[in-house]
């Protein structure tokens, strides 16, 4: 019998599989169309997964992916806001596709459910914002992967619990992206710059960015 393939991922939601490490459960929160649990299923990173939404419409989607995929049996579908999905502990969590404020308050109000589980979340906003929350909830950043997927950078990040102290600048731009610079880096400063050119009041984090620029070796 010929396997299903098992759909394509684009570069933002790829980033967060490579960052999920293999685990028993994991919990895919705002799961969508379930391409992201799919994958992880599919692949035995992990051996059950929580799949979670608050639209039941969007939760009957994934459900129907995996079903084709026959991972179905290894999912715990929930119509749930949040961490109220969590019902046991879990090794991991990922979230993504929300505002950073969202995903903040998300993390806030179920961060009694967490238990220690590591977390892979991609916000489109605010990401310093939930990087302070991160560090309120008592986690630190291990790894932050800078990607561009349909014309738009994302950062997607992994987070453990630690204890952290982050500078202001390293929550705007990121500890981990400072210290390693991946490829995208610099093209991905520049457009920031472009951006916040535009804002009046954001002339701090502008300062922060062309220093960043400047530290940037020639030919990359």
């Amino acid at each position: 019998m010929n396997k299903v393939r098992t759909p394509q991922l684009d570069e933002r939601l790829q980033a967060a599989a490579d960052l999920f490490a293999a685990c028993d459960t994991g919990a895919d929160i705002g799961a969508d169309h379930g391409r992201l649990s799919c994958y992880l299923l599919a692949h035995d990173r992990c051996q059950r997964m929580i799949v979670a939404d608050i639209s039941a419409d969007s939760l009957a989607k994934a459900q129907r992916l995996l079903a084709i995929h026959h991972l179905a049996d290894r999912a715990d579908f929930q119509v749930a806001d949040g961490l109220d999905a969590l019902h046991d502990s879990v090794n991991c969590v990922v979230i993504c596709g929300m505002g950073g404020r969202v995903m903040a308050e998300i993390l806030e109000r179920g961060k009694a459910k967490l238990q220690g589980a590591a977390l892979v979340l991609s916000c489109h906003t605010e990401i310093p914002m939930l990087r302070s929350a991160l560090v309120q909830l008592g986690y630190h950043l291990c790894q932050e992967r800078l990607v561009r997927a349909k014309g738009r950078y994302y950062i997607v990040l992994r987070a453990e619990p630690g204890k952290a102290d982050y500078t202001e600048k390293e929550l705007y731009l990121g500890p981990v992206l400072m210290r390693e610079k991946p490829d995208l880096w610099q093209a991905y400063l520049h457009w920031r710059e472009g951006v916040v050119s535009c804002e009046q009041g954001h002339e701090k984090q502008l300062q922060w960015i062309r220093e960043e620029l400047e530290d940037e070796p020639a030919d990359r």
